[in-house]
């Protein structure tokens, strides 16, 4: 019993860090990012690179994150991506071209990178058989701070401008920062145990890109990712997309920001229920429901005009998105071979973020030359695919079962 609360404590810790430390992230980007770099002359394109640009650190270092986890501990790693966290807001203030903002999010994104695969990681070494539910639980606690940022950066744009935006983001980066520095004040049990169990089940042999090549091969695992990245390409390309589609609309800043938040609110409530589901009946059955729900939505967004309709659509592709994302981590974790459950979840965040870093740019030059309802239908198809992709693979599950 004691063992248990220490660890729901260092879930809570992380929960509360990631709330703050996402809410930062996603102030800096929703809904401001592409308003704002096309105020500073950005194409379509372009915007969209700019707001991949922070993904791309999580291809480059997110496994290297997690290895080393696997191998040391997290503390260092966390604490030093919360220096970021609290750091990169206040680049922000200094861009006054295109290229500079892309940089300040390149920097930004390594923060991200690190603290995700690590937090999850730990969090599923204490776990068991209830890994979905509690990686839900942390992914919830962070989708609060993802939830709450884009009405207070849109009501913060249009009261003291970017300056105003990037200000609250550095504040609640600071507290992120410093709330953790006060937790590992001192060495406790559950933060060792959750070190000691990260890395339990024999040293973790090999060269660094030995191992690497092995995870990739690896083809549970590289199926859970290649879904993931689906999930999350999705993701970025609407979450980049969408300011812009209800601008044209005629929707103001503030608008958009509360229906981003609309967006997520199904994810926050139903991820939890929908994670201890996934313990019960199965991952992929559940990947399979959030994927039709998605591309149910994202076809509806594209085909009608109405502004009213779009807020039940959105309502209905964050309870597919937490369907779909409920299941993955967990998944990975269920999969990861002994004494790599760190480095497989980061492999899993390298994937996510290759995704996520090619919606936004790709679904923008489509949305550049054909329509914004275009790339949204896109975006449908490609979530369809994959629930076929998912469907073959459950049969085949089935059948060596």
């Amino acid at each position: 019993m004691k063992k248990m609360t220490a660890a729901m404590r260092l879930i809570l810790m992380m929960g509360f860090c990631g709330a703050l430390a996402i809410f930062s992230s996603t102030i800096s980007k929703s809904p401001i990012l592409p308003i704002f770099a096309k105020s500073l002359g950005a194409t379509g394109a372009q915007i969209g690179w700019i707001a991949s640009a922070s993904t791309i650190p999580g291809i480059l270092v997110s496994y290297l994150a997690g290895d080393l986890a696997d191998r040391f501990g997290y503390k260092k790693i966390l604490i030093g991506s919360l220096l970021i966290f609290a750091s990169a807001p206040f680049f922000y203030l200094l861009v006054t071209n295109p290229l500079e903002l892309g940089a300040a999010r390149f920097y930004h994104g390594f923060a991200t990178a690190a603290f995700g695969p690590v937090a999850m990681a730990t969090i599923a070494a204490f776990s068991g058989k209830n890994t979905g539910q509690n990686l839900s639980l942390y992914s919830s606690s962070t989708m609060v701070g993802r939830a709450l940022a884009p009405t207070v950066g849109g009501g913060a744009y249009e009261l003291g401008g970017a300056p105003s935006v990037y200000l609250i983001a550095g504040a609640a980066g600071v507290a992120a920062l410093l709330f953790a520095g006060w937790f590992f004040r001192k060495p406790g049990e559950a933060e060792d145990a959750a070190a000691a169990r990260a890395k339990t089940g024999g040293p973790s042999t090999g060269s660094f890109f030995s191992k690497l090549w092995k995870l990739v091969t690896y083809s549970p695992l590289l199926l859970v990712g290649i879904l993931d990245a689906v999930a999350y390409f999705g993701y970025g390309a609407f979450e980049m997309i969408f300011p812009l589609y209800a601008k044209e609309r005629g929707m103001s800043p503030t608008q958009i920001g509360v229906l981003l938040g609309v967006q997520l609110i199904g994810i926050i409530l139903f991820k939890p229920l929908f994670g201890r589901a996934s313990d019960k009946l199965g991952r992929l059955p559940m990947m399979i429901a959030g994927l039709a729900a998605c591309t149910v939505s994202f076809f509806l967004l594209a085909i009608l005009k109405s502004t009213i309709a779009i807020i039940p659509l959105i309502l209905v592709y964050g309870l597919g998105f937490a369907l779909i994302t409920a299941s993955t981590s967990a998944l990975a974790a269920d999969v990861a071979r002994v004494g790599q459950l760190g480095a497989s979840l980061g492999i899993l965040s390298t994937l996510m973020d290759a995704g996520q870093t090619f919606g936004p740019p790709v679904i923008g030059a489509i949305s550049d030359t054909f329509s914004y309802a275009a790339g949204i239908g896109l975006i449908g198809v490609l979530f369809t695919l994959a629930a076929i992709g998912c469907v073959i693979a459950l049969a085949k599950q089935r059948q060596t079962a």
